[in-house]
């Protein structure tokens, strides 16, 4: 399977991992969770609630009971506790490594955590404990990497990019079908180098 077909096959969309760890949030507060109570923690309308958990409750990952109080399935609880994982990992990650502030590192992590598998999400953990450990050849990679500059070489020998510098590209804004603004890169079209092909960026 192509990749981008993959990311579209992707069980959970970014809404469902947001009532699925919205739902799990109000039972471990509240003890029940009702359409009204979700539409007022994601801000959102009673009607559109009342959608998203219908699909949910197809997915088999939300039940409801007679009093139309809506819980997580076994299924839908592990989904849930694995992006909150995801996320708290992404964060650190973000914050304690990359140095990202809190509210772009939380934003990012926001993006993402839906998606992260699992395998990569415990070998990212294990990537931060390691690098906030005593370890001293990690405390001196940690130093290496805060004094690190970027320099990059001409296009035409950078293994990284292709036809156009990364490090060109200047932040757009895009949203989401449910209105999540998130930065996007966009920069004019830059000349291959000499032998390249603009489109695919081969010889």
């Amino acid at each position: 399977m192509n990749v981008w077909k993959s990311f579209a096959a992707n069980e959970v969309t970014h809404s469902m991992a947001h009532y699925l760890t919205t739902l799990l949030d109000l039972h471990e507060r509240r003890g029940y969770a009702r359409v009204t109570d979700i539409a007022k923690e994601l801000d959102v309308t009673k009607p559109s609630v009342t959608v998203q958990l219908k699909q949910l409750k197809e997915k088999g990952m939300v039940s409801e009971d007679e009093n139309r109080h809506f819980r997580l399935t076994s299924e839908g609880q592990a989904i849930a506790r694995e992006v909150i994982h995801n996320r708290q990992v992404l964060i650190r990650f973000f914050q304690n490594v990359l140095e990202v502030d809190p509210v772009t590192a939380e934003t990012d992590a926001c993006k993402i955590e839906h998606l992260l598998s699992r395998g990569t999400s415990h070998k990212l953990l294990a990537f931060v404990l390691l690098l906030q450990s005593e370890d001293l050849t990690a405390k001196e990679f940690v130093a290496k990497f805060k004094e690190y500059k970027v320099s990059c070489p001409t296009l035409e020998f950078c293994n990284i990019c292709s036809v156009e510098c990364l490090m060109d590209m200047e932040p757009a804004e895009a949203s989401t079908d449910d209105g999540l603004k998130f930065p996007v890169v966009k920069s004019p079209p830059k000349k291959a180098a000499p032998g390249l092909d603009p489109q695919k960026g081969k010889r």
